[in-house]
C-alpha cells in the first residue's frame, strides 16, 4: 500500500531553498543594522574639553560657482550657533536673525539635545536663508558652557 501522506519531493525542495534564503537575507539586514549602530573608536585625548574656543578656521570662503539658472552661489560662510535659548556668531557674540546677511550660506550648530521641535522652529526662523544645521561638537559646548 501507498501513503497518502506522501508529498511531491520537488515541492518540498523549492520550499526549503525559498526558507534558506530568506534566513539569508534577514541575517545579512540584522548584520547591516547592527553594523550601523555601533558608534566608532575615538581616541581619548580627541575627548579632553578645552575652555577655548576651537582653533579651526571659521570665515573658510568658497569659490563663486554659476549655477545652472545663471544664479551666483553664496561666497562665504556664516555661523551661527544656538546654545541656551540664543543665537551667537563665531566669536560667541550674541546676534539675531535680522543682523545675518541673507545672501550667504548660514550653518546654524545647535547642542544634541535639542528638541526636533526647537530645530524647525528654527528653520523656519531661517526661511529666507540658504540654511544647514549641525550639531556642536565637545569643543564647542565646553567653549559655550565656560563663557556663559
Amino acid at each position: 500500500m501507498q501513503s497518502t501522506n506522501s508529498q511531491d519531493q520537488s515541492t518540498q525542495a523549492m520550499t526549503e531553498v525559498a526558507l534558506a534564503l530568506s534566513m539569508a537575507f534577514f541575517s545579512l539586514l540584522l548584520l547591516a543594522l547592527v553594523s550601523i549602530g555601533v558608534p566608532q573608536s575615538t581616541d581619548n585625548t580627541e575627548q579632553k574639553m578645552h575652555t577655548t574656543v576651537p582653533a579651526f578656521v571659521l570665515t573658510e570662503s568658497t569659490q563663486t560657482r554659476q549655477s545652472a539658472e545663471g544664479k551666483k552661489e553664496p561666497t562665504e560662510i556664516q555661523y551661527v550657533f544656538y546654545y541656551a535659548a540664543t543665537l551667537y556668531d563665531q566669536n560667541l557674540i550674541q546676534t539675531q536673525i535680522n543682523k545675518l546677511n541673507t545672501m550667504q550660506k548660514v550653518i546654524l550648530a545647535m547642542p544634541m539635545d535639542t528638541d526636533v521641535t526647537q530645530a524647525l522652529t528654527l528653520q523656519k526662523k531661517f526661511k529666507d536663508f540658504d540654511l544647514s544645521l549641525t550639531i556642536m561638537d565637545h569643543e564647542w559646548l565646553a567653549a559655550f558652557e565656560s563663557t556663559m
